[in-house]
């Protein structure tokens, strides 16, 4: 991952950004690597380094200005000054000591500095604005060498300058060679869930019990990449372009059974059958990006017979490569290929049924939760990968009768023609896989914010009735 900031010209008044790093004659006392905000103390390095120094105070002195800081110091590369003073503790380590004093033996001053990353609190009026530039992506190889530098000078004040950069950071990720990733295994899913179960009593005569429940079997192999690429200002907090980039190779094999031996109706909900968290692009006090893939499950049915009936809901996606918001110059591809395996169905005759209507639902979700400069604005970005499946029975069944059929898609099944259950069976599949987001984030994109990467629609079979085969 790279952060680029500048203190040239449009990027940011020297006088609102300032350094102190070993490289700008500091050093730094008591720092944790881990804390977003937090006291530490500072010396300057030397007699000759004290001109370097002093930028930290320039114009407008320490407090509100932002500082770049050393690697081991701060969860962040950058914090915000908020107050400054000269603390009553003045000793040094001896390390530091025997770097810093002086030949005449005079110890210089220690200073303190309370740091945290609340950009937002720094005041424009008198800092004029920061910018900033990010990029970063999950690609192995990728990792660490987007090294675009965003313009600076004249060029950064033009829009183009900045919209070539972001594109130029995207083209990169969007780019990147299929084989690199499919290596890498991320996501490896076989597991059965349950959907819903409902039992049922009669008091007759005769007297049973009876029950309607589904199941979802899913079986998922998935390898996904992430990246991102933004441009804006810290002071004050606001991305003026941004965009995401999901790379996603897939092979699907999902499918919901139903099984009941009476007439009813039952409804398992959105469920969240799966939730694997995925590696964080994390800028701290900048950009964080946590990723995350879910899949979620729904069953309805409303039946009037005994029904043992089994959607396939499966698909492979090869080389999908999605950015959102909808980037110029730069086009969401994939090959989607729906499964091909038959409607499976069998019937038995324990009531009349006049309509049978059972809805399958799956759908395995890529989520990436923004978090921008501070909580300036938030907002989930995500990738559905939908399929369902709704079947539509008209059937006639005898008492005690039984039938069961295959229905291969796009085909018309027929049977003996004395068989006890018969009937029309209408079965359509829609797989869709879109990106779309939760929130408003700044004005880049809201919820009317859509890409879409794949649609279709189609049917089993269409306006003919079947004739299931029949076992008395």
């Amino acid at each position: 991952m790279t952060v680029e900031l500048t203190s040239h010209n449009q990027w940011g008044s020297p006088n609102a950004i300032s350094d102190i790093t070993t490289a700008a004659g500091w050093t730094i006392i008591g720092c944790s690597p881990n804390a977003t905000a937090q006291d530490i103390r500072i010396v300057c390095n030397s007699d000759a380094d004290r001109k370097r120094c002093k930028h930290l105070y320039r114009r407008i002195g320490a407090d509100g200005k932002l500082v770049r800081l050393p690697e081991a110091c701060g969860k962040s590369p950058f914090a915000r000054v908020v107050k400054t003073w000269v603390p009553k503790d003045q000793t040094l380590p001896a390390d530091v000591s025997r770097r810093v004093v002086r030949r005449s033996g005079a110890q210089p001053l220690v200073m303190a500095l309370t740091l945290d990353t609340n950009f937002a609190a720094i005041d424009p009026a008198l800092t004029g604005q920061v910018s900033i530039a990010i990029a970063g992506s999950t690609v192995p190889g990728l990792d660490g060498n987007i090294t675009v530098i965003p313009p600076v000078g004249e060029a950064s004040e033009s829009p183009r300058a900045l919209e070539s950069w972001i594109g130029h950071a995207l083209e990169k990720l969007h780019s990147f060679d299929k084989s690199v990733t499919t290596t890498v295994p991320l996501l490896d899913i076989s597991k059965n869930y349950p959907l819903f179960s409902k039992s049922l009593s009669c008091a007759g005569p005769p007297p049973f019990n009876a029950s309607i429940g589904a199941n979802a079997d899913v079986n998922a192999h998935a390898n996904i990449s992430l990246g991102v690429a933004a441009v804006g200002t810290i002071v004050p907090p606001k991305l003026t372009q941004f965009s995401a980039f999901v790379g996603l190779d897939a092979d699907i094999r999902n499918s919901i059974t139903l099984v009941g031996n009476a007439a009813g109706g039952a409804d398992s909900g959105n469920l969240t059958l799966f939730h694997a968290l995925l590696p964080t692009l994390d800028f701290p006090g900048l950009l964080t990006v946590g990723p995350s893939f879910k899949i979620f499950g729904q069953a309805t049915a409303n039946v009037g017979v005994g029904v043992d009936l089994t959607v396939d809901l499966s698909y492979t996606v090869s080389g999908a490569k999605l950015v959102y918001p909808p980037a110029h110059g730069t086009n969401s591809t994939g090959i989607f290929i729906p499964g091909n395996e038959p409607l499976k169905l069998a019937v038995t005759g324990n009531a009349t049924s006049t309509e049978s209507v059972v809805t399958a639902q799956l759908t395995p979700r890529i989520e990436l939760g923004l978090d921008a400069l501070g909580g300036a604005a938030k907002a989930t970005v995500f990738v559905n990968l939908d399929s369902s499946s709704t079947v539509l029975m008209n059937l006639n069944a005898a008492s005690n009768a039984a039938g069961s059929s295959n229905i291969p898609p796009g085909n018309t099944t027929t049977g003996d023609a004395g068989a006890s259950v018969n009937g029309c069976i209408t079965a359509g599949s829609v797989l869709n896989a879109y990106a779309g987001t939760d929130a408003k984030f700044f004005d880049l994109f809201d919820h009317s914010t859509s890409v879409s990467l794949y649609a279709k629609e189609w049917q089993f079979q269409v306006s003919s009735c079947a004739i299931l085969n029949s076992h008395p």
